[in-house]
């Protein structure tokens, strides 16, 4: 279960970081179908991007959790290089760089060791479709590997599966104002073995455009060949347009206060 909240929590950071555009707006939908666990989800957001700003509303969370809140908001402001995650309820803020953000799923390190064997990744695109109207590339992505987990003393071993499915487009308003520093960062997640491929299949990706349709089935297996787990998630965009934005729009309230974020002091979370 713990290793299925990593990898879950990962998914659901990439699917942010991959969508950073300026001067539009859209609707965005990701269910996560876990069947029959209990980390099943349903996230209806909608996102703003502007010179290089992003903002994220969570409008619909069926399972709300410290990051994916509908009190609040996820912020990346470009000048600072930084996300905030901002709670509306509470007054308050967090600041975390992206690469930290991604950190937070295996506490730097510390607590939990992976170790990747065996990774391979194919490619195939496919023929042209178009989503909501629009003209998109296809591409199918499947990727197998063996992750090796330690945490703390439990060792676990599991052989993962993934075959991804993207429909994206360079053909929408403002392509041109993408925030290249944040598209082009090196996300580090604090294991050596995970970032390679994470790198790797970022690289198999980071020409189709703007993703408006993602399906992503992860199955993993134990050392035997048994299923332990399976995960289908969608993330569709459902409205797209152009539009103009104030510079107060990305600003946090100046009434709001700095935490320390979800996984510090006494209160905890249950990520792990």
């Amino acid at each position: 279960m713990k290793s299925r909240r990593i990898l879950l929590l990962m998914l659901l950071i990439i699917c942010f970081t991959i969508t950073s555009f300026a001067g539009i707006e859209w609707q965005s939908t990701l269910t996560t179908d876990a069947k029959g666990k209990k980390a099943d989800n349903k996230i209806i957001s909608h996102i703003y991007a502007s010179k290089g700003n992003l903002k994220q509303e969570f409008t619909s969370v069926d399972r709300e959790d410290p990051y994916h809140s509908q009190d609040g908001y996820w912020l990346f402001k470009a000048k600072d290089d930084m996300i905030y995650i901002v709670n509306d309820k509470e007054k308050s803020y967090t600041a975390l760089s992206v690469d930290s953000l991604l950190q937070l799923t295996g506490m730097v390190g510390k607590l939990v060791k992976i170790k990747i064997e065996d990774h391979t990744i194919n490619t195939q695109m496919l023929p042209s479709e178009k989503i909501n109207g629009v003209s998109c590339n296809h591409m199918k992505v499947t990727t197998q590997y063996t992750m090796k987990m330690k945490i703390a003393i439990v060792k676990t071993t599991m052989k993962v599966h993934e075959v991804k499915e993207i429909w994206a487009t360079r053909d929408i308003p403002a392509m041109a104002e993408i925030n290249k520093s944040f598209m082009n960062k090196n996300y580090k997640t604090g294991f050596e073995d995970l970032d390679k491929m994470i790198q790797k299949e970022q690289a198999q990706m980071n020409k189709l455009g703007f993703p408006m349709k993602m399906i992503t089935t992860n199955i993993q297996k134990n050392k035997k060949g048994k299923v332990k787990g399976e995960t289908t998630t969608i993330m569709e965009v459902t409205k797209i347009k152009s539009r103009n934005f104030p510079s107060s729009f990305f600003s946090i309230p100046k009434d709001y206060k700095e935490t320390e974020g979800p996984n510090s002091g006494k209160k905890k979370f249950g990520l792990f």
